[in-house]
């Protein structure tokens, strides 16, 4: 006669046509697939936000200069006329921190960025407004991670920069073969940008 058992203990699995009890799942496996891809991306994120220190060391020597080169002022004109909606936000939040820092500020936190620009001569007004378009620029592109409103999700700016960023990134690419090589897009800057050079047809 079969007995059943009273006590408390889970009932055990019928075995497989082997004999043995069917392994159960490790829950663990699941996420060694994604690791990969989280590496992948915390390795590009860092390298994204590395890169920001030499761009703007680049920009501020480019901003003290006695000369802006024509190619900068154009592009900080046409951002100045057209008003993207980013730049306007950028207005809006009233930071001149990253303002300050493209002038020449040693604290940007505590300098005024209206008293640096007023420092520099009328002959260098294109200087302080490419200052103030890069630093709208600067703080879009802060970090790796942000939402498209376009595509009403998150985007990370190392694989798909929308046209007008990756267009601040290739002009300050453009300005340093110019200067002589004193500036390159880092690896994962110019990853991003690939896509978006102009083609040997164009």
């Amino acid at each position: 006669m079969q007995s059943t058992s009273r006590c408390g203990t889970a009932p055990t699995r019928p075995p497989t046509a082997t004999g043995s009890a069917p392994r159960r799942r490790s829950p663990g496996r699941k996420r060694t697939r994604t690791r990969p891809r989280s590496a992948r991306t915390v390795a590009h994120n860092r390298a994204w936000k590395a890169a920001a220190g030499p761009r703007r060391e680049f920009i501020k020597r480019l901003v003290r200069g006695k000369a802006l080169p024509d190619e900068a002022r154009e592009f900080a004109q046409r951002i100045l006329l057209e008003l993207p909606r980013f730049y306007g936000k950028w207005a809006d939040k009233q930071r001149t921190e990253t303002l300050a820092l493209l002038l020449g500020a040693k604290d940007p936190g505590k300098e005024s960025a209206a008293d640096l620009a007023a420092s520099f001569p009328k002959s260098r007004l294109a200087n302080v407004l490419f200052a103030h378009v890069a630093a709208a620029f600067e703080d879009d592109i802060r970090e790796p991670k942000k939402f498209d409103t376009a595509q009403m999700t998150n985007v990370l700016l190392w694989e798909s920069p929308d046209p007008r960023q990756a267009s601040y990134l290739l002009l300050l690419e453009s300005l340093g073969q110019a200067d002589n090589g004193s500036y390159q897009l880092s690896e994962v800057e110019a990853q991003a940008v690939a896509r978006h050079r102009p083609t040997a047809a164009d």
